[in-house]
């Protein structure tokens, strides 16, 4: 007889720092009526349990998953994938038995239309040649060959009187009906004459008339020309004389307009040679509001000149020495530079050299804790591989 042992986890207690071990389905006992949560809640439980039973196991923690269960792995993984590869194989296999299937059926048919094509043609030689279609006779080549002319006397060809054909049976006529022929046809030829007379009697008379009033309109129309030619000479006249006339007027207005502005500039040339202004007989001349007169202006007098001279050796001893003092400044600030940049210099080159320094102390410590992890590596491995049963 045997009893079953139930599986038991650590859980935490009252107690701190101190777990106690329970059954894994403890507090399960209200979950009887769903058996599928409570199995789900058992297996997330003992996956638990095993991670951290390899947790706690340092070979396992630190050399990773046993062998026996990587080979597992490994054999149910190159299973999915001979499956999968055989899987492929038989779809391929498939794909080309279709392909196959696929090109004898295009086969079947191209062979069956190349039939179909093969007996059309051979019916069309042999029943559909181009003398039994209805459409043959427009361009048969032989048309002109196979034509008869149509025959008046013929009843089954009823055709009236035409001027462009010769039948056939006008040879078999008789002389009386030739004679009636022949004089019907004079008739028609002396009416024609006398119609062609009279119509070219007819047309010289129109002509004539014609003629008479053409002459008639030819004598108005030079009447009626020299009448206008006449019109347009006198009233040529009457324009000539009436332009003479504005021009003698023109002209007379043109001397007297000429006589007034030359005496206006006589005028005006006295009163410019004698002003004060073109005589220069003074420098400027002032006002009775005691401004100068700008357009009696002439040019400053030597007391003035003399003054701009002074002025203008005034504002250039100044900028001279404005120049002098900034040359001066600019060398003093350039000096400052120079000193500060030196002083820069050594600054730069001490804070170099301390972070050398610095840098060799950090790879001496650096070194020496390195030196000292591998002595503790080696320790805690030789202490790992010492195997004590």
């Amino acid at each position: 007889m045997t009893t079953d042992v139930p599986e038991l986890h650590l859980a935490k207690s009252c107690r701190v720092g101190v777990e106690t071990q329970v059954p894994i389905d403890a507090d399960l006992g209200h979950l009887g009526h769903d058996q599928k949560l409570a199995g789900k809640l058992l297996k997330k439980r003992r996956d638990e349990m095993a991670r951290r039973m390899r947790l706690l196991d340092p070979r396992q923690r630190l050399g990773g998953v046993p062998h026996e269960v990587i080979h597992t792995q490994m054999a149910v993984k190159q299973s999915a994938i001979d499956a999968e590869k055989a899987e492929d194989a038989f779809y391929a296999q498939s794909a080309v038995l279709q392909d196959q299937i696929l090109q004898a059926v295009e086969s079947m048919k191209a062979t069956r239309a190349r039939e179909r094509q093969m007996e059309v043609v051979d019916y069309s030689l042999a029943n559909l040649r181009k003398e039994q279609r209805r459409e043959y006779e427009l361009s048969d080549p032989d048309a002109l060959k196979k034509y008869v002319l149509p025959d008046p006397d013929d009843p089954a060809n009823p055709l009236g009187p035409s001027s462009m054909l010769k039948f056939s049976s006008q040879s078999q006529q008789s002389a009386e009906k030739k004679k009636q022929g022949q004089e019907e046809l004079s008739t028609w030829l002396a009416a024609q004459v006398q119609e062609k007379k009279d119509r070219l009697a007819y047309e010289q008379e129109f002509d004539r008339i014609h003629d008479e009033r053409a002459m008639l309109s030819a004598h108005v129309r030079a009447v009626c020309e020299d009448t206008e030619m006449q019109e347009q000479q006198d009233a040529k006249c009457e324009e000539a004389a009436e332009n003479a006339r504005l021009a003698k007027l023109v002209l007379e207005q043109r001397k007297a307009k000429k006589e007034a502005d030359d005496a206006w500039k006589q005028r005006h040339i006295e009163t410019v040679m004698n002003s004060e202004r073109m005589n220069e007989s003074v420098d400027s001349k002032v006002g009775f509001t005691g401004r100068l007169l700008k357009a009696e202006y002439k040019r400053l007098s030597l007391e003035q000149e003399q003054d701009v001279y002074n002025s203008n050796a005034r504002q250039l001893i100044n900028k001279l020495s404005t120049k002098q003092a900034q040359k001066e400044e600019e060398a003093a600030e350039a000096s400052r530079i120079n000193c500060s940049v030196a002083v820069l210099g050594a600054l730069e080159e001490e804070r170099v050299r301390q972070q050398q320094e610095r840098r060799m102390r950090i790879i001496e410590e650096n070194q020496r804790l390195a030196a000292a992890k591998r002595e503790a590596d080696k320790e805690e491995r030789k202490e790992y591989l010492k195997y004590d049963p």
